[in-house]
């Protein structure tokens, strides 16, 4: 997908579709990183709380309404400090929900995968 370059008017720079490669993990193991959909929700849950520029979630792997959601969430006061996923659980019809603990706040957030996009996410 073309972006504009930032401080060009006309120039835009190419950026591929995100991938993930295939890593080998132990028989049993079920943490977050083992999830399919980590990557895409620990991306919108970093951008959400102002770790990741919002700008690099792509329209090819985070829906309009995801992205909307992300700038909605960066106009309201957020605390500072690292973003810790304190629990991430799936369903088998893509749908994925847990906790995250930034600073001394923790959040709840939902997340609906769809074809390998990202089609819904919310921090509550």
């Amino acid at each position: 997908m073309y972006y504009p370059a930032p401080g060009h008017q006309h120039i835009k720079v190419l950026v591929p579709r995100a991938t993930f490669p295939d890593v080998e993990r132990l028989p049993g193991v079920r943490a977050v990183p083992d999830n399919p959909m980590a990557p895409l929700v620990r991306q919108a849950l970093d951008a959400s709380f102002g770790v990741r520029d919002p700008e690099s979630l792509t329209g090819a792997l985070f829906d309009m309404g995801v992205r909307s959601h992300i700038r909605a969430r960066l106009r309201q006061p957020r605390p500072a400090g690292e973003v810790r996923v304190l629990s991430c659980h799936t369903r088998e019809n893509g749908e994925a929900f847990g906790s995250v603990a930034v600073g001394e706040r923790r959040y709840a957030w939902a997340a609906k995968m769809r074809n390998g996009r990202l089609v819904s996410f919310k921090v509550l």
